[in-house]
């Protein structure tokens, strides 16, 4: 696994210096977003497994409001910030992120944060994956790939279709309400109950032997 960046930082300095040192490293930046705006245009299109996310950024919403929506994308956070008062740290705290910068930092502060977080964001993928195995032993999903791994096929999978289909797969015998592959597959977009019953439709077609029940005035429920 080779983790994707996203660079959430509106001071177009700081942003390349980040992006160099990402890149020296040996990963790959997905791209720079200046606004939370921006951030959810890379994050409706392409898979990021970790955001470097300041704060302070253009925009309405700030990073910490940010992060708080994405908590159920599966991403990683590492905030930087020119403030590390008692309040900033208490509120970023709260959404878990798995490092914090204070501006100015040095590349090796950077660089150090970095290795810190691709190694537990690896294991955590490995993780993943096995347990994905240990509940479907015969298949397992790549998310990067947008691939199902089904007994002895691979199956094609468009991006929203493995973001619904790594929901089911969490969540196996549970009950996933409309709403939840609505802000799963689409975040804040205003999307109608059609348009999710077309992509669970898409998925069965591919995996016929794939349990994916109605739940009737609820979602549905993926049965082991």
């Amino acid at each position: 696994m080779n983790p994707i960046f996203l660079i959430v930082e509106d001071e177009p300095i700081t942003s390349r210096f980040i992006r160099e040192i990402i890149e020296d490293l040996g990963y790959h930046v997905a791209g720079s977003a200046k606004s939370a705006l921006e951030a959810r245009k890379f994050l409706a299109g392409q898979h990021i497994d970790i955001i470097i996310l300041d704060i302070n950024i253009q925009g309405s919403e700030d990073g910490i409001q940010l992060s708080r929506s994405l908590v159920d994308d599966n991403v990683a956070i590492i905030y930087i910030s020119a403030y590390s008062d008692p309040q900033t740290l208490q509120e970023a705290a709260v959404t878990i992120p798995y490092g914090f910068l204070v501006k100015p930092f040095r590349e090796a502060d950077l660089m150090a944060v970095l290795h810190i977080v691709v190694s537990r964001v690896k294991k955590e993928y490995l993780e993943g994956k096995k347990q994905t195995k240990d509940k479907f032993p015969e298949c397992w999903l790549d998310v990067e790939q947008n691939r199902l791994h089904w007994y002895a096929q691979i199956i094609e999978l468009s991006k929203n279709e493995t973001t619904a289909l790594n929901l089911f797969w969490t969540k196996p015998d549970a009950p996933i309400t409309m709403e939840e592959l609505r802000q799963a597959v689409w975040g804040d977009k205003s999307i109608g109950d059609s348009t999710i019953r077309e992509l669970i439709n898409r998925i069965r077609n591919k995996v016929d032997t794939l349990s994916i029940e109605n739940i009737y005035g609820t979602g549905y429920i993926l049965k082991k």
